[in-house]
């Protein structure tokens, strides 16, 4: 079999690219057209011939040039806690196969009360 436009080394028919010029106002014309609601990027691309990620090209350059923010995250807030030493000689232990909870000497009682929330 063969080929018309045929290059040596390569597989297959040789294929020509077409790349189109679009003109401001065409693509403006597009642009418009994927903004509408409901519309499809995908979609509209394939009704003007175009490769989705193009379109998406254009649609953000378009963003830039009108200056439209992007919605940006709120920095995380953390909450100051003071945390106020107490002297620790204790242990608690936690004995799961018996359910059962040991207290040795002397222990935070916060600590206590949610270890014991804990195992409820």
């Amino acid at each position: 079999m063969e080929y018309q436009n045929e290059t040596v080394g390569v597989r297959g028919p040789k294929k020509t690219a077409k790349r189109g010029r679009w003109s401001a106002e065409q693509r403006q014309q597009i642009v418009d057209a994927s903004l509408v609601a409901g519309a499809s990027i995908n979609e509209v691309a394939e009704r003007f011939g175009i490769r989705a990620n193009l379109l998406t090209a254009w649609r953000r350059r378009r963003a830039q040039e009108i200056g439209s923010p992007k919605p940006k995250k709120s920095p995380s807030r953390f909450a100051a806690v003071r945390i106020k030493a107490v002297p620790a000689d204790g242990t608690i232990e936690v004995d799961q196969t018996n359910r059962l909870v040991r207290v040795r000497g002397i222990v935070d009682r916060g600590m206590l009360r949610e270890v014991l929330a804990a195992t409820r």
